[in-house]
């Protein structure tokens, strides 16, 4: 059902009375006065995406769903209208400004990748703009508002006051240059609200931001005022919203690449109460296209393919950065072939490539400027520096610092070798590493090419502080001329993976994790391995014959036996195993080697009652020895499949 507010006007009849006269009338309620809020952001791509999603976003849609709203409303952009994708690589942002302009939008916050192209290229799309933008903490080389844009904007509608806020983060993840800083958000965001209070007393304030949502609670409990947050999308394939101080307060996270508008109803009632509903609208195929901005798109479109569709090689297999961001965990094909770029061109030592920069694939046979700039869309300058190997070493620890976050700082690399163990602490993950096949002296110095983004201290990259610099920003080539220069000198393009990079554990079970004693513990013994390279795939469930296979390693037992004189007839050995019959076996095994399981006729877990009854005495006497353990809420649930965590865990813990 729609959380819409509901407005009801009590309409009352007047009876007439014997005597031809009327009983006065009663006044009607006043209707509440309403303002609609629509926000979208994550504007990379002026055409629809399609992708394993299915398809979603463009402008001529957006406009579509805007302009569904006939009452009173404020249309607001979250940010990211400009570089990211090759679309953005390529017209960075110019065509998406015309756009909204025609859409129109009233306001809009910036997103870091608004200044993937440069600090000068945002101040040009500002100027193009005839919606405001505005921004609470990005400052100017001067010190100033950053292009001299407002800190929040006013709006008064329907005899409501809104005042809107705009907060940008991660700006270390874009170009670095001096034309732009990021202040504090939450002490910018209390600055801007104590103006806005003094200068407007707005009914409502509303927060744009540009950051994680455990951000955005944080900055909600420190500035109260605020009692809205519109935040970045937290994923491609839906929208949320959270709810703070029992629903009260809200953030509202749509989808990625203007997949979705979040509509807020903003009403006022004659005793100053605001009240707020929402809705969500999805922008899917189901949404009819406006036909100005659909030819806007498709003209956009066809001049893109145009000038990008030129062949430069062939390349003789696939080029996959990795569906699941493996080019951010691991090493690629992709990522060498890159990595080898860089260095070919400044005949460095060794070359960086961070991972985060890689953003599509190529398939076999012509490759183009496309598939180029698709791959390299963010334009980063190569730069080249000589630094020591202590340096070197710092970059490649700092490049593993992140993996459990799939972060963009992977260093895919060429001329260097390295094997990194996620499992340890950050700092201390680097547990070999060879230059051209030598160990990397620390006393050794090495000439380097990699992203003038890095070199600056982009991706937390803060070590090249003492590294002499050969070719700088300004004498450097974009990523994407040293890549197409490759390309064009080899002609045919076969790059694969040579073990430059071994993940000597699991990145999706890094230090700390709740499972990791005994996931590495049974890795380490072979008894274990990964779903692929790098990975342990601990939520996935793992089988009955897996789990047998597992329990006889350490407790050889008859496990046929076992198992069928449990009463689940479940035969099937490479079905799911649920948590109450890997309880059974492992009970059985353990009465087999001596350590006998005495059965009991409670665990007392809150869902005790949904035990198999041929399964509950395990589990009683199992949980009273401590070694099972129940899930949230002492929830055991005995029905559900057991992950490969869950069994690497319980496993260990028994043998120990």
């Amino acid at each position: 059902m729609s959380k819409r507010l509901l407005h009801s006007v009590l309409l009352f009849s007047i009876a007439a009375a014997p005597f031809g006269w009327n009983e006065p009338a009663r006044a009607e309620p006043a209707i509440p006065a309403t303002v609609s809020f629509l926000y979208f952001n994550d504007g990379h791509e002026i055409a629809p995406v399609s992708d394993k999603l299915g398809t979603r976003g463009g402008v001529a849609r957006i406009k579509t769903l805007v302009d569904r709203v006939n009452n009173e409303k404020i249309v607001a952009f979250g940010g990211d209208l400009g570089g990211g994708t090759l679309f953005g690589g390529v017209f960075k942002g110019f065509p998406m400004v015309e756009a909204f302009n025609a859409i129109p939008i009233d306001v809009a916050n910036f997103g870091q990748h608004d200044f993937d192209a440069g600090a000068a290229n945002t101040i040009e799309l500002v100027k193009a703009s005839r919606f405001d933008w505005i921004s609470s903490n990005l400052a100017g080389q001067d010190g100033k508002p950053f292009a001299q844009v407002p800190a929040y904007k006013l709006f008064d509608k329907q005899g409501i006051r809104i005042g809107v806020i705009g907060l940008t983060s991660a700006m270390d993840t874009t170009t670095q240059d001096d034309h732009v800083k990021q202040l504090d958000v939450i002490e910018s965001a209390r600055k801007a609200v104590e103006k806005l209070k003094r200068d407007g007393n707005p009914d409502l304030v509303i927060a744009l931001t540009q950051q994680p949502v455990a951000d955005d609670k944080a900055l909600l409990q420190a500035v109260p005022e605020i009692r809205v947050v519109f935040t970045e999308e937290e994923a491609e394939e839906r929208s949320s919203v959270h709810e703070v101080n029992e629903g009260n307060r809200l953030i509202f996270s749509p989808q990625g690449n203007m997949g979705s508008v979040v509509r807020l109803d903003i009403s006022k009632t004659s005793d100053g109460t605001v009240t707020l509903s929402h809705d969500i609208w999805k922008a899917d195929e189901t949404v009819p296209e406006d036909k100005a901005l659909a030819e806007l798109a498709a003209a956009y479109q066809a001049k893109l393919d145009e000038e990008l569709g030129k062949p430069i090689a062939v390349t003789k297999t696939d080029l996959a950065y990795g569906d699941n961001h493996e080019s951010r965990y691991r090493e690629t094909a992709v990522g060498n072939w890159i990595a080898d770029a860089y260095k070919d061109y400044y005949r460095t030592d060794v070359a960086f490539a961070n991972g985060g920069g890689i953003r599509a694939s190529a398939k076999a046979g012509t490759f183009t400027l496309k598939d180029a700039k698709s791959i390299l869309p963010f334009g980063n300058k190569i730069v080249a520096a000589e630094m020591s190997g202590e340096t070197l070493l710092a970059a490649l620890e700092n490049g593993v610092s992140a993996t459990e976050q799939l972060a963009g700082r992977f260093l895919q690399v060429s001329g260097v070798s390295y094997v990194y163990n996620p499992g340890k602490p950050t700092g201390r993950r680097i547990e070999d590493a060879e230059a051209n096949g030598v160990p990397v002296d620390k006393n050794a110095r090495y000439k380097v090419a990699l992203s003038n983004y890095m070199f600056t201290g982009g991706d937390s990259y803060t070590m090249f502080g003492d590294a002499k610099s050969i070719v700088s920003a300004n004498e450097a080539l974009t990523d994407v001329e040293l890549l197409v220069a490759y390309a064009k000198k080899l002609g045919t393009i076969d790059a694969k993976t040579e073990g430059r990079i071994r993940v000597n554990g699991f990145v999706d079970v890094p230090f700390g994790h709740w499972a990791q004693e005994g996931v590495y513990g049974l890795y380490g013994q072979g008894w274990m391995d990964g779903t692929d390279a790098g990975r342990f795939g601990p939520d996935q469930a793992i089988t009955r014959a897996e789990w047998a296979g597992l329990l006889n390693r350490s407790f050889p037992f008859d496990s046929g036996s076992a198992w069928n004189g449990n009463g689940s007839n479940r035969q099937e050995p490479d079905a799911p195993l649920m948590r109450e019959e890997a309880a059974v076996m492992l009970k059985a095994a353990l009465d087999a080697n001596g350590r006998p399981v005495a059965e009991a006729e409670s665990a007392n877990f809150a869902d005790d009652d949904r035990l198999s009854d041929w399964a509950r005495g395990a589990v009683a006497g199992l949980a009273r020895q401590g070694l099972l353990t129940g899930r949230l809420h002492n929830r055991f649930a005995p029905k559900e499949y057991v992950t490969r965590a869950e069994a690497a865990h319980l496993l260990w813990k028994a043998m120990k």
